[in-house]
């Protein structure tokens, strides 16, 4: 039996695939989940949060906003929203979102849940950032 699976991540503008995948961590609606090859089928819910993969010995981090993950004993499909690397996450570009969002949460004519999520993404992209480039 492997014991490697493949990746999928799918977006709507995007499809990565990634082979010999040795670990899977996801955000799920309920917390970390860690996926290794031979886990038992499932579909799980994903939150706004980090996946982190390791292939061929390669720690590999994505920003996420959530959406589904679909685990096989040996592959898992992440149907997600949004995937952005940690290499393509534009730290100003994150702060001045997180700023905008945090002025309409202030504003009670704009749809304040839309404002919280966004807060929150933004919130995540930044704190990914933070950890990994030790800043």
């Amino acid at each position: 039996m492997s014991k490697k699976i493949h990746l999928d991540i799918i977006t709507p503008t995007n499809i990565q695939s990634l082979e010999n995948v040795t670990y899977v961590r996801i955000p799920s609606m309920d917390g970390l989940v860690g996926i290794q090859a031979r886990h038992t089928n499932a579909i799980i819910g994903l939150d706004i949060g980090e996946i982190k993969i390791i292939s061929n010995g390669k720690n590999i981090y994505f920003s996420t906003s959530g959406g589904f993950a679909d685990i096989k004993h040996e592959s898992v499909q992440l149907l997600i929203e949004t995937a952005e690397s940690l290499d393509k996450i534009d730290k100003n570009r994150a702060q001045a979102s997180l700023e905008r969002a945090e002025k309409r949460l202030g504003n009670q004519e704009k749809d304040i849940k839309r404002a919280e999520l966004s807060v929150k993404r933004a919130k995540n992209r930044l704190t990914l950032y933070k950890k990994y480039h030790n800043q």
